[in-house]
């Protein structure tokens, strides 16, 4: 390893030429060409390394810095690629379908919005998961909206909301363990601080999709539903065996058995139910699970809807992934990242300004190396000694990590979270960003807590803070 690479922060101007060409290739992919962000991102990663070697770094050290970010996110690769497994096979075994039969059977167009929003919290909590989640109830209620006459944008917005507000407030969920753990932090003490903020939201987010339910709604019937629960009855044997699959997962992750082995067993009893209720063959299910559900029946909206999952779905937004971390891992491992942070320096002198700038600099790592994860690991460890030179203990820091980094990932057209969103329910990020009020009202609410000095707990004796990260 040369001197450089062992001393030399890499000066600011070097850092933003990687973040300015990545910045113009995507406004100019996403929204000029209306192109996927893949390229633009592989550009800036391409860029990144470019800087790094010529400035004195190895390829060795640029090769470990994205080897090393992508071995991070493996596990959640092949949750992915299960989750296309997973939601193929439960439409095409008729479980989604059930889902949204009754759904449209006993669900009331003026409260299905904030229904929603309460099931799906309910379900992320007890999963821990908000992929799985939207992956599966929000599938089925983005079908029910369909019927209900509601738009799919403000549903996929109420699903967002609930799936993401549950999973941070689970202690089973892998993002909100890996937050705290970064610095220490108890992971109940980081569960219940987040609660000042996140709770309100949640309240606030009720109010405003029970008015909005009422508002576009109007009588309730603008949709003919019984045509689309005729169609479900006529193109799936319909079973209360059905609903054994999602209970049993959901019992499954309640008991703290990991995620994978729990989809993995979601997919064999999906499966099952293909072959035993639906009369499938096995030469069907292998193609469901690899290509997803094809429908081609007389009604072209169900078709739409029901046509998805399978692996295939999930190959974008896994090359995404790559790609986007590719690019974060070498910025962050040849300490582009870090350099930009230092000049931010001197505006951190109050704890509204800190709280603004981590929850700016996640933003920021979103929108540029597209994971969530490393939106939370690296402001993370660059404020760390920010916090403790304002006397902040570092719970403060994490509940702000996960409403800049966590709750606005599903907020970006190309990070991972956004694009899974859009594969799964068909509707664009840009078109239910708005509607996500949750997601994006966490971080301005964190603000406003920072600014205003409400619930930033301070260490109040030097030994204090050790004792409250154990």
């Amino acid at each position: 390893m040369s001197k450089k690479e062992e001393i030399v922060t890499p000066p600011l101007w070097l850092a933003l030429i990687p973040v300015m060409v990545t910045g113009a290739a995507l406004a100019y992919s996403v929204f000029i060409l209306d192109a996927q962000p893949h390229f633009s991102l592989f550009l800036g990663g391409v860029t990144a390394g470019l800087c790094a070697y010529f400035h004195g770094f190895s390829w060795l050290k640029i090769k470990e810095g994205f080897k090393q970010a992508i071995a991070r996110t493996i596990p959640s690769l092949i949750i992915l690629l299960i989750i296309g497994m997973l939601i193929a096979v439960w439409i095409a075994s008729g479980i989604v379908p059930a889902m949204m039969y009754f759904g449209l059977e006993f669900m009331s167009a003026h409260w299905f919005l904030p229904q929603i929003l309460l099931f799906c919290s309910a379900m992320a909590l007890i999963t821990g998961s908000s992929w799985s989640t939207v992956g599966t109830i929000g599938v089925a209620a983005i079908g029910v909206s369909e019927g209900l006459g509601i738009p799919p944008a403000m549903t996929a917005g109420a699903v967002v909301s609930g799936a993401f507000f549950g999973d941070k407030i689970s202690p089973m969920s892998d993002s909100t363990n890996l937050t705290p753990s970064v610095l220490g932090v108890n992971l109940f003490d980081h569960i219940k601080h987040m609660l000042y903020t996140t709770v309100p939201i949640l309240l606030i987010s009720l109010g405003f999709f029970t008015l909005l339910g009422f508002i576009v709604a109007g009588d309730g019937n603008g949709t003919d539903i019984s045509a689309y629960t005729e169609h479900i009855r006529h193109q799936f044997n319909l079973s209360p065996w059905l609903f054994i699959p999602p209970l049993i997962v959901i019992f499954m992750i309640y008991r703290k058995i990991p995620a994978i082995p729990s989809l993995i067993a979601g997919v064999v009893l999906g499966g099952s139910a293909y072959l035993i209720l639906q009369g499938g063959s096995p030469g069907g299910l292998s193609d469901l699970i690899h290509y997803g559900v094809v429908m081609e029946t007389d009604n072209a909206e169900m078709d739409a809807l029901f046509s998805r999952g399978g692996m295939e779905s999930m190959y974008s937004v896994v090359i995404l992934a790559l790609v986007s971390l590719a690019l974060g891992g070498i910025m962050s491992h040849t300490g582009m990242l870090h350099s930009m942070v230092l000049r931010l320096a001197s505006l951190l002198n109050s704890a509204g300004n800190l709280t603004a700038t981590v929850i700016g600099t996640s933003v920021l790592v979103n929108l540029f190396s597209a994971n969530q994860y490393l939106a939370v690991i690296l402001p993370g460890q660059m404020f760390e000694e920010c916090y403790r030179k304002l006397k902040l203990k570092l719970k403060n820091l994490t509940r702000t990590l996960e409403a800049g980094g966590t709750l606005t990932a599903p907020l970006v057209p190309w990070n991972s979270s956004g694009v899974f969103v859009f594969i799964t329910l068909g509707v664009p990020v840009l078109a239910y960003a708005p509607y996500a009020i949750l997601c994006w009202l966490t971080a301005i609410i964190a603000m406003v807590f920072g600014y205003a000095n409400i619930s930033m707990t301070k260490i109040k004796a030097p030994q204090e803070e050790p004792q409250d990260q154990q």
